[in-house]
């Protein structure tokens, strides 16, 4: 399933999100997001908001009544930004409740990025725990891509892959849940290579004036 965003259509879209099927997209921001339907699972059906992917998990849960204790789950997700931008990061952010009446609950995950233009050798992998606090818990990572290296020939990292995993675990009396997933990409605005000529150009033409005011003076 592809979730497309562009930025010409993010006036009229605004902020509202928009609930994507496997053959509906919505439109707004600078990037597109490919999701498998058929991996959803315990993430549930994704939604776009800019340039935001988000999910809302139904039935992603531990508890010590249901076997086994823990719940995995992993999902890939491939990022294409729009024409004219390139791809230099992604944050995430996760949210859910928990119960503790004796015994342990937590949450941990992996966030990675893997180059599918250059080498798939390139990966960046973090790792994350849930804070839990008060009923409720977060988790955050952040992918920061290279300056270089990555993108293949060009050195413009325009498709990236991206995988979540994530395991919640409940022992005892206690239970935990997950109740939100966000994914953003963050991107740059890549100048048209009839901008780099007009640049180009423009420094020759100073050039050509420095030397030709230094032949004056001297």
């Amino acid at each position: 399933m592809k979730i497309n965003n562009h930025h010409a259509r993010a006036a009229s879209l605004g902020c509202a999100l928009a609930m994507l099927s496997a053959s509906a997209a919505a439109m707004a921001g600078n990037v597109t997001y490919t999701v498998d339907a058929a991996g959803w699972g315990l993430f549930g059906t994704p939604t776009v908001s800019g340039d935001t992917l988000l999910f809302a998990p139904a039935g992603f849960s531990a508890s010590q009544t249901s076997a086994p204790l823990g719940k995995t789950a992993t999902i890939n997700i491939t990022v294409t930004a729009a024409p004219g931008y390139s791809l230099n990061g992604f944050s995430l952010s996760e949210s859910g409740g928990y119960t503790l009446f004796g015994g342990s609950a937590y949450a941990t995950g992996s966030f990675k990025a893997v180059d599918i233009e250059g080498t798939t050798g390139n990966q960046i992998p973090v790792s994350f725990s849930g804070v839990l606090d008060g009923g409720t818990w977060n988790a955050h990572a952040t992918i920061a891509l290279p300056a270089t290296g990555w993108g293949g020939t060009d050195g413009e990292v325009s498709s990236v892959t991206l995988t979540l995993s994530n395991l919640l675990y409940a022992s005892g009396n206690a239970s935990i849940w997950k109740e939100g997933v966000s994914i953003t990409s963050h991107v740059t605005a890549v100048p048209e290579a009839d901008t780099y000529a007009m640049l180009l150009a423009g420094l020759g033409l100073v050039g050509f004036m420095a030397r030709r005011r230094a032949r004056h003076t001297a």
